[in-house]
């Protein structure tokens, strides 16, 4: 296995893929601290992302849930857990 050239300090995961010539290619992800989508890391892409000083972990920057506020993913599950359905704070 090929080794890998680490993207970010403290990724979230590893994807692994292969090319059609048999290459294993290794990309960190990161996780947005308040919905969950894990995206590659890909430095120099010009892409922006946020960061919640609340949560202390990167964001996905995506309008609709998580730059209008901070509601954790972490919470937003035990809500489910405890009410059954999702309480918007």
């Amino acid at each position: 296995m090929q080794q890998r050239n680490a993207t970010a300090a403290k990724p979230a995961g590893v994807v692994v893929t292969a090319t059609a010539s048999g290459r294993v290619v290794e990309a960190d992800t990161l996780q947005c601290v308040h919905c969950g989508m894990h995206w590659i890391v890909e430095p120099g892409s010009g892409r922006r992302r946020g960061w919640c000083t609340k949560c202390n972990g990167p964001l996905c920057h995506s309008k609709e849930l998580c730059t209008v506020m901070c509601y954790p993913l972490e919470k937003r599950l035990d809500d489910v857990e405890k009410h059954g359905r999702l309480i918007l704070p």
